[in-house]
């Protein structure tokens, strides 16, 4: 059966009011397969369709155990924690849903490509080949949505990446370590800041306090700081990966990421310096004062993972032959930036690595709806021009609708926002009717009643080539309409202007 044959507004109170009155499900299936451990509901009534669910980031080794057997309708929302609970959507819909943990922690692209195909096979050996297959996902979920469509199985009709990373990983990790460059120049005189654990006394382990040493010793001096490019030593990234206290994806006093970032940038009374390093910092940067410590998160932690578990010391990033165009500094500024930032460079290697997990290429015969934030400070919108790009490049434009809300930051979305997105898709799929802007926001309004209220901020965007957020790349020696500007007639050579895309032409 097809979920959205009949009117929206006898629908909606049907699949979300009291579900759990009205759910029942057919089967809860907890398994494992090569270290991941899995979970698939089939709901009753069951519609004949699955929604497979891609989780995004996380360092935390303590995510990946067994899901419990006895989830039920009535006990899903504290029985599923974190981003799973989102699994009660496409079933409180009729579909079915199922989920994993990847079978490792990080930039698990690859890994989690293999995980969620082994969940299709096994679903259809168990179930059935379901009447249409959808896959979905935040943040690096949203870009393993992305893989799944062009690596894996050809059998999605549909997909609804969130808030993904689009623009591929290298350009994204690329962008993470210039905020690492950016960072380490800044912050240059202040030993406080940078991203080092401590040695215990035994000269081996590694630590942030002396709670983290083998008994018997202490916690002592800083290890020596890693290039930056590494993003945190090899022994430092060991400890903090499996000690998942020592770091949050969203920084907290204490921890070592916050540590390193209140040394520079002070807390909630900084210094003088402290405060006039962070607004060069966040000149440079354009990033939203409150992204700050999540995006260092990734441009120490999400760096050195990769580094030292993905492409075993090999450098998918790199800023040779480049300079750093910020249209907020001045030309003096700007100068000095880029006479003073750390360089690397990337090797062939860790570059294929990350292009393969993943680079995309539009090639998908799904139909994809993505929805992002166009003031999320972590993974920008401008992803989204870049991915469309892809699917124009591949000649399948139509095969792609974005549509963007006018805040809710890295994935904070409404849960009327996600249902219109559901209903959209699916009915895209289903029905033939490709989303606008105004429909989906529309449906969300409608929705708002049935989805505990929230806000409907859905619009159609475009935000622009991906560069003039963050730090903008330009190669070194580029030709003169392609220097930067900020407005001020001087900051052009005589002859040219400063036009709205901040270049001089």
């Amino acid at each position: 059966m097809r979920s959205l044959v009949r009117p929206l507004a006898l629908l909606a109170p049907l699949v979300l009011a009291a579900p759990a009155a009205a759910l029942t499900f057919r089967a809860v299936e907890p398994f494992s397969v090569k270290g991941a451990y899995d979970l698939i509901i089939v709901p009753e009534p069951w519609n004949g369709g699955l929604f497979i669910y891609a989780h995004g980031y996380t360092a935390d080794q303590r995510s990946i155990v067994p899901y419990p057997r006895d989830i039920t309708p009535a006990n899903i929302g504290t029985k599923l924690t974190g981003g799973d609970q989102v699994l009660q959507i496409p079933l409180n819909l009729g579909y079915a849903a199922a989920t994993t943990t990847y079978r490792s922690v990080g930039w698990a692209v690859e890994d989690a490509v293999d995980d969620i195909e082994n969940i299709r096979r096994h679903f259809v050996e168990r179930y059935g080949t379901p009447t249409h297959a959808y896959i979905w996902g935040h943040s690096e979920g949203g870009m393993v949505t992305e893989a799944v469509l062009e690596l894996a199985s050809p059998a999605y009709e549909g997909a609804l990446p969130f808030c993904a990373p689009g623009a591929g990983a290298r350009r994204n990790f690329n962008g993470a370590f210039d905020l690492r460059a950016v960072y380490e120049y800044v912050c240059r005189d202040v030993s406080e800041a940078r991203f080092v654990c401590h040695v215990c006394s035994g000269g081996t382990a590694r630590c942030l306090e002396d709670a983290d040493c083998p008994p018997g010793e202490a916690c002592g001096a800083a290890e020596p700081a890693p290039a930056p490019a590494d993003g945190l030593t090899r022994g430092c990234t060991d400890f903090v990966l499996g000690t998942p206290d020592a770091v949050n994806e969203q920084p907290k006093y204490g921890d070592l990421v916050a540590r390193a970032v209140t040394a520079c940038f002070g807390g909630a009374a900084p210094t003088p310096e402290q405060s006039a390093r962070k607004d060069l910092f966040l000149r440079v940067t354009q990033l939203p004062e409150s992204f700050v410590g999540t995006d260092l998160f990734f441009a120490s932690v999400g760096l050195a993972e990769v580094v030292h578990r993905r492409t075993h010391e090999h450098h998918p990033w790199g800023n040779l032959g480049v300079d750093y165009a910020a249209p907020a500094l001045t030309p003096g500024e700007q100068l000095a930036l880029n006479r003073g930032v750390p360089r690397a460079s990337a090797d062939a290697a860790g570059v294929n690595y990350m292009q393969r997990f993943f680079e995309p290429r539009g090639r998908t015969a799904a139909k994809v709806l993505t929805l992002h934030a166009l003031d999320d400070g972590l993974v920008i919108p401008e992803n989204d021009e870049k991915y469309r790009e892809a699917f124009v490049a591949s000649g399948r434009p139509e095969q792609l609708v974005q549509l963007f809300t006018a805040t809710g930051g890295h994935c904070g979305f409404s849960g009327a926002e996600h249902l219109a997105a559901f209903f959209a898709l699916t009915r895209w799929v289903e029905e033939g009717v490709e989303p606008t802007a105004a429909a989906v926001q529309a449906t969300c309004t409608a929705l708002k009643p049935f989805a505990g209220g929230g806000p409907c901020r859905v619009m159609a965007a475009a935000p622009g080539e991906r560069g003039l957020r963050v730090v903008e790349r330009r190669e070194r020696g580029a030709p003169l309409h392609e220097l930067v500007c900020v407005g001020d007639p001087a900051d052009c050579p005589s002859g040219s202007t400063c036009s709205p895309r901040h270049s001089c032409r």
